[in-house]
């Protein structure tokens, strides 16, 4: 239950750095604050909106992956519970790997605290980690690597 909530956020990504000058797109800072950004994403998710999810995703996740086909998977291995609060706990600057390239990239990294409402009303709170790259100017989140095997494979994900 907790590796579908993490896996859904950030495919999270865990959920995400900068885009290498010769990469996909280039390496225009962002304006918007990449913890607000991390958290109505993790809401994006938790409420099913794989769709809008897609559209901030990094361009080379895009291509490996179809909107229509991420979607689909999506659907098929939804959060279980209610996200009810999210907190920015920490925002830094670290290396991480958009999962498909070789090489770590600076990345802002996100902390986010979160509680999940259980069906059956019991409540959690779980600690997720989002990592974001610039990418022409906005922020934009990468899939989990063992998630994104699976989509390059043309496969979904493992459910659960």
């Amino acid at each position: 239950m907790v590796r579908s909530v993490v896996r859904a956020a950030a495919l999270v990504i865990l959920v995400a750095a900068a885009v290498a000058a010769a990469g996909c797109g280039g390496s225009d800072s962002p304006d918007g604050d990449p913890g607000e950004f991390a958290a109505t994403l993790l809401r994006q998710l938790d409420r099913g909106d794989a769709a809008k999810a897609w559209d901030e995703l990094h361009p080379l996740h895009q291509e490996t992956v179809s909107r229509s086909r991420y979607v689909s998977c999506e659907r098929g291995d939804p959060i279980q519970g209610t996200v009810t609060k999210v907190d920015v706990v920490d925002v830094k600057n670290e290396p991480a790997r958009v999962p498909g390239r070789g090489s770590d990239e600076t990345s802002t990294a996100v902390e986010l605290r979160y509680r999940l409402t259980l069906p059956g009303g019991a409540a959690q709170s779980n600690d997720l980690v989002v990592h974001l790259f610039p990418v022409d100017g906005r922020w934009a989140w990468v899939i989990g690597p063992q998630d994104f095997a699976a989509y390059a494979a043309g496969r979904c994900p493992a459910v659960g």
